[in-house]
């Protein structure tokens, strides 16, 4: 026993240690797209220093354990002539005070109050109680960030902080994966502490935002792009819990401070998956919508070593449980039948296969929602038609020729200039100046960002397409993703069906998830449960004399 003290109190000597070299003092840039920066600091910056004070502290008082513990195996084993004469506790007391979970919560507490401390108007949820709130989101558990700014988003059903996701009361998290666009390391360890949760991880990336000495129990991967102007765009996690099982987290938030804040974010929670038995076929463990297979050729596309493990953790999983479907995009020229695996080609194959849609479905319109602009070409006929929207009008009973109405929902400039991220002098958006005087046919489909709930201010990074009823009482189907509106994020037709970037998201189909043919988007029709959509109907089209929030580079 007195052995096993010592190795737990070696392993928490451990831990502080690598959590001070994680969390180091670094301030820095960031934006999503590399070629055009925005200024924006993480909290943890200006508490760092302190944070390792703290750290040292631990150890101090672990150190202090461990000689209480030596000087007990040289002593008497009776309990009485075990105890310190100067704290008047045993070794064993002494452990119990110091294990790794009220460690964890110790730092947790002085870190918070460091933070106020330094100007840093910190609100954070008590660790133990997502589980309720997931719970309660059922079937859809989609949620949307909660706005700092916005008071009202506290306690929404739906609203959710970076550290709720790794919430304790989900399991204990032994190991993460981190694939994603651009990552504040120090940042995000600093949210695995809020939760007391250990930052064991492995992040494969486009850009790493810092440049601070990391400790053994996190690698950092940075992913080369086979072409010159693809991204690595991907918002995933998979989260590794003590029962082996794991859970998979897909969003549309890159891992710094600004995009968890006051912008909004779209994030789907897998249900917990259980690791399957040792004589399950590799078979076993699929889901109604082939999620398992999706999201095991969309990691075996990276052919990267870090990534073995993560493989066989999603093999061994069960995924039984998992009610959407994996639309993912990955970089490449395919043809014949890889092309309906990937891009706006795989989720034409999905809907074709799954939805359907009344009589009346070419009056449903298609609402895309995305935080970057691509080139589309002339006219909309061109790309933005003939492929895209094609390619979301499937549905099992009809290939339409005429296509419905479509509308674009994407920030003017009256509403940036109303927003948080323009109080803070960020931005989150890319379309370039240029490339919209080519395309200037595009106003005419164009849409303000409207959201309830205190939201108007909370830029939207999220990515997000849907087909709506003609009363605006229903939707079709919906899809959550990284991939915004442009060529490379879904594809394009040249000869090979041609994608350049890395991307992930999850479609919503009814078959699956309430065995309807529709979702409820309002409270007049209880068939199933409302489906939470992110921003408010009527859309409000651009008047005369509005434009679309365009960037110069």
């Amino acid at each position: 026993m007195t052995q096993e003290r010592q190795d737990e109190l070696k392993q928490m000597d451990i831990e502080a240690e690598a959590l001070s070299r994680a969390l180091s003092n670094k301030e820095h840039e960031s934006s999503e797209n590399i070629k055009t920066r925005n200024k924006s600091q993480s909290p943890a910056g200006s508490v760092i220093n302190k944070i390792k004070e703290i750290n040292i502290e631990s150890n101090k008082h672990s150190k202090e354990s461990q000689q209480i513990s030596d000087d007990s195996q040289s002593s008497s084993t009776s309990k009485k002539q075990s105890q310190s004469t100067d704290k008047g506790m045993s070794p064993t007391d002494t452990y119990e005070a110091r294990d790794p979970e009220k460690f964890r919560k110790e730092v947790r507490e002085k870190i918070i109050e460091l933070m106020r401390q330094s100007g840093y108007d910190v609100s954070v949820v008590e660790p133990g109680e997502f589980a309720l709130k997931y719970a309660l989101s059922a079937p859809y558990h989609l949620f949307f960030t909660r706005v700092e700014k916005a008071k009202e988003t506290y306690n929404q059903k739906f609203s959710i902080t970076f550290p709720e996701i790794l919430d304790r009361s989900l399991g204990q998290i032994v190991s993460s994966l981190h694939l994603n666009c651009m990552v504040d390391v120090g940042w995000l360890c600093l949210q695995y502490l809020l939760a007391g949760q250990r930052p064991n991880m492995v992040i494969l990336c486009s850009q790493r935002l810092g440049e601070e000495e990391l400790g053994d129990n996190i690698t950092v991967v940075h992913v080369e792009m086979p072409f010159e102007f693809g991204c690595h765009h991907t918002k995933v996690m998979i989260l590794q819990y003590k029962d082996v099982g794991i859970r998979v987290v897909v969003s549309t938030a890159n891992l710094y401070a600004s995009d968890w804040k006051n912008r909004t974010q779209g994030i789907w929670i897998s249900p917990h998956l259980p690791r399957l038995s040792e004589a399950a076929k590799w078979s076993s463990g699929e889901s109604p919508t082939n999620f398992k297979k999706d999201l095991q050729r969309y990691l075996n596309s990276y052919q990267n070593p870090a990534l073995k493990r993560w493989r066989d953790l999603v093999r061994k999983a069960d995924f039984s449980a998992v009610n959407v479907c994996f639309i993912a995009s990955t970089p490449g020229h395919f043809r014949r039948i890889d092309v309906n695996l990937w891009g706006y080609k795989k989720l034409a194959n999905v809907l074709s296969q799954h939805v359907m849609l009344p009589p009346d479905a070419p009056k449903w319109s298609i609402i895309a929602q995305s935080s970057a602009v691509g080139s589309f070409g002339p006219k909309y006929e061109g790309w933005l038609s003939k492929e895209i929207v094609r390619s979301m009008t499937r549905e099992t009973e009809r290939d339409l020729k005429d296509y419905p109405e479509f509308q674009f929902i994407y920030p003017s400039v009256k509403n940036y200039e109303q927003s948080f991220d323009y109080q803070d002098g960020s931005s989150c958006f890319l379309y370039m100046k240029e490339v919209h005087s080519k395309q200037q046919w595009i106003k005419s489909y164009l849409y303000q960002w409207k959201a309830k709930s205190g939201c108007d201010q909370a830029m939207p990074h999220i990515k997000s397409y849907t087909r709506i009823s003609p009363d605006l009482k229903r939707i079709a189907w919906f899809v959550l993703t990284s991939a915004n509106l442009s060529k490379g994020a879904w594809g394009v037709q040249r000869g090979d069906y041609y994608i350049t970037n890395y991307e992930v998201g999850v479609a919503f189909l009814p078959k699956f998830i309430t065995g309807t043919t529709t979702f409820p988007i309002t409270d007049e029709d209880l068939t199933a449960p409302i489906f939470p959509i992110p921003y408010d109907f009527p859309l409000c089209p651009y008047d005369s004399n509005d434009s679309p929030f365009t960037t110069h580079e």
